[in-house]
């Protein structure tokens, strides 16, 4: 087996999975790190079209070089997880600590004792070690809808590190004396399981970003822009599952509809801007004064909604009530405006259908808008004579 030869085959591999890195950014140009995955495919093409060149250049070029590309390429692939689940580049200094600090040794086993072993060890423990950084970055990520994807990039990750443990420790046993141009089978083979599997956490962070992209767009379509609270679509989904668990659990689900009272007359006397500070206002408030279990909407214009998981309804009723109380004593709101609310409030039928459980919330609203305002107004049956406003 000739190295030349197989380092130019694989650095072929490599241009064709640029070449389709350069597709996706192109398709998908929102993708986070990208840019750092096409910088890691760039080192390593580089690193070993050098190492291609042994007998045809210097070792500063053919050894060194080489090898820090392919150092190089590993931390790009660390700052690509990093940037994908914007956990911050902690980890940087550490990486580029690693590659400083083997360059001594790698030059004396280039130029003084001239062993190809003593490189590919230290080559194996400063991949591992980046590798490692990779690992903890991945298995840290502590968004819930990204934990599984996270994890088997981890795993990827883990498997490189593996790879170049064993390599460094099989080939010191098992190796003949290294020979770059006629490596023996063990060289040979951890070489190329060592690039499958740095190509494998390409392709798995590439996935992962995939899969953050989604997340996100998701999260957009279902979160209202001007509050940061669910829209109106994704809460009526979230109610329809509600009440399904709380038919199988018997449970109780409350909610609570409020309506900003007079709101026009902040638009029409202060303008939208204004209002639209009142609104993120509003929602700020509503975030402290609930659960993080419960659930926040902006319902339309200057209503809100909140379904409060596992909550009676003199308990639904308590909290109506504090955050009237809450709304009502607002400070320091923009143009200097008071604002006051009215709210409805509801808990679940057996059997009940999540548009008529929506509908008692908002009889109980409009009673208490009929009724003077800034009021909290409780059905707690399925007629309307059965309303108690407080």
């Amino acid at each position: 087996m000739y190295t030349p030869y197989l380092m130019c085959a694989y650095a072929a591999a490599l241009l064709m999975v640029l070449l389709g890195f350069e597709v996706i950014r192109r398709s998908a140009p929102d993708l986070r790190g990208l840019r750092d995955l096409r910088r890691f495919i760039l080192c390593g093409l580089c690193g070993l079209l050098l190492l291609a060149l042994r007998l045809r250049a210097p070792a500063i070029l053919t050894t060194v070089a080489a090898n820090y590309l392919l150092f190089a390429g590993a931390i790009f692939l660390y700052c690509a997880a990093a940037e994908i689940l914007e956990a911050g580049r902690r980890f940087l200094p550490w990486a580029v600590a690693v590659c400083a600090a083997a360059l001594p040794p790698f030059l004396w086993f280039t130029y003084g004792s001239n062993s190809a072993a003593g490189r590919r060890e230290i080559h194996c423990v400063v991949l591992a070690a980046i590798f490692a950084m990779v690992s903890i970055t991945l298995f840290r990520q502590g968004r819930a809808g990204l934990r599984y994807p996270a994890r088997a990039c981890g795993w990827l990750a883990n498997g490189a590190i593996g790879v170049n443990i064993a390599w460094g420790t099989l080939g010191a046993a098992y190796g003949r004396n290294p020979n770059f141009l006629h490596p023996d089978m063990v060289d040979a083979g951890f070489s190329y399981l060592s690039m499958i599997v740095a190509l494998s956490n390409v392709v798995g962070l590439a996935w992962l970003s995939l899969c953050v992209h989604r997340q996100e767009l998701q999260e957009t379509a279902q979160t209202d822009s001007l509050t940061g609270l669910l829209n109106r679509g994704a809460f009526e989904e979230i109610l329809r599952r509600e009440m399904r668990r709380c038919e199988q659990s018997r449970s109780l689900l409350g909610m609570v509809l409020l309506d900003i009272d007079y709101f026009k007359q902040v638009n029409d006397e202060h303008g939208h801007l204004v209002g639209d500070d009142v609104l993120r206002r509003i929602g700020s408030a509503l975030r402290v004064g609930t659960r993080p279990s419960d659930v926040l909407a902006r319902f339309g214009g200057e209503e809100f909604v909140i379904l409060l998981r596992d909550a009676s309804l003199e308990q639904s009723e308590e909290v109506a009530e504090r955050l009237r109380r809450d709304i009502e004593a607002l400070r320091d709101l923009p143009a200097c405006v008071s604002l006051t609310a009215s709210f409805g409030v509801a808990v679940n039928l057996p059997g009940e259908s999540a548009g008529a459980f929506l509908h008692r919330a908002d009889q109980a609203l409009y009673r208490s808008k009929r009724d003077g305002r800034n009021l909290v107004t409780v059905h707690r049956s399925a007629g309307y004579g059965s309303l108690s406003v407080h």
